[in-house]
């Protein structure tokens, strides 16, 4: 099978234009956007079912705030709209432990590795979901920082395909030896950033920070200034374990909204404007601000609930 790496879809992001389109009709804007982001989904999934075998195992990944979850839930909907069965794994289920895993120079475990994985379970449940259709998987309680006692099984028919999702999905230890009429790789990104005249205004990195500042605030109750100290470390945790791989995927999915920042502004500067002036990476946050002002505010309530764009925002119909 080719490799479609290099067909993801590339957008018109320049603050003008999409300024322009918030400000004549924002909500056919939106619909826009969303139409074209799903008739991309429906091209990949129809790829991969006319690409031979009865079973497909997917390895989806992607770095923080990519959409990745989102992306998983709206490929099984595309799936199941071709009338293929599709279950869902998270690779944090085959977490170790936080006792067996090896700790930072700080002492705290580094969940951020690979190797707080159980590699071995991992590859024997792919191997046998996609040869017998069947496995069991562990489930892990992050309230204890172990693996539960209760374990799921999985069961596919002859027209079923899993989802695996997780950040270390797309390394090549998990699939090797496996041919890609079993198992495919997504790489799910922001891939462009938008530009005022030639500059960039956001870059690809800057809109998926604000996308975590606006979720992590109101559903995990992070504080912006922390959120702000710990993307560093986000950011490097990136580079080791998921940016090497983006090239070994089948497929990307660029999963960017250009009408995004529009409706984000209002929450996100009100975040930002929280953040002390004497906090150490201020001309970050000056800039976000600065750039975040130039866009023309658009209501929430145009978003669709099965926009990936709830998965930061709320009030979508996916669980998470």
């Amino acid at each position: 099978m080719m490799n479609f790496l290099n067909t993801y879809r590339r957008y018109a992001c320049d603050i003008d234009r999409i300024n322009e389109e918030a400000e004549k009709s924002p909500e056919d804007f939106i619909t826009m956007t969303e139409k074209v982001f799903r008739h991309d989904l429906k091209w990949i999934v129809e790829q991969i079912l006319n690409s031979g075998g009865k079973r497909h195992v997917i390895l989806l990944s992607g770095p923080s705030s990519s959409g990745k979850t989102t992306c998983s839930k709206k490929l099984s909907d595309e799936f199941r709209n071709h009338d293929t069965d599709v279950q869902l794994i998270s690779m944090d289920d085959f977490y170790l432990g936080a006792d067996k895993v090896k700790k930072l120079p700080n002492g705290k475990p580094d969940f951020e590795s690979v190797e707080a994985l159980d590699i071995p379970l991992i590859i024997q449940s792919i191997h046998q979901l996609s040869t017998t259709g069947e496995c069991i998987i562990p489930t892990y309680d992050f309230s204890k920082s172990r693996r539960s006692d209760i374990t799921k099984e999985i069961k596919l028919g002859s027209n079923s395909v899993i989802i695996m999702e997780g950040i270390h999905a797309l390394n090549p230890i998990f699939s090797q030896g496996m041919s890609k009429e079993k198992v495919m790789k997504i790489y799910v990104g922001v891939k462009q950033g938008i530009k005022e005249n030639e500059d960039y205004i956001l870059t690809h990195r800057e809109i998926r920070f604000i996308r975590r500042l606006v979720r992590d605030y109101h559903f995990r109750k992070v504080d912006p200034e922390y959120m702000l100290l710990m993307w560093p470390s986000v950011v490097d945790g990136e580079k080791k374990y998921i940016r090497p791989y983006r090239y070994t995927s089948d497929f990307t999915i660029n999963s960017i909204h250009i009408y995004e920042p529009c409706v984000m502004k209002n929450t996100a500067l009100e975040l930002l404007g929280q953040i002390s002036k004497d906090f150490p990476d201020n001309d970050f946050v000056d800039h976000l601000i600065s750039s975040l002002d130039k866009f023309k505010a658009i209501s929430s309530e145009y978003v669709p609930e099965n926009s990936l764009i709830r998965e930061f925002i709320g009030g979508g119909c996916y669980s998470y």
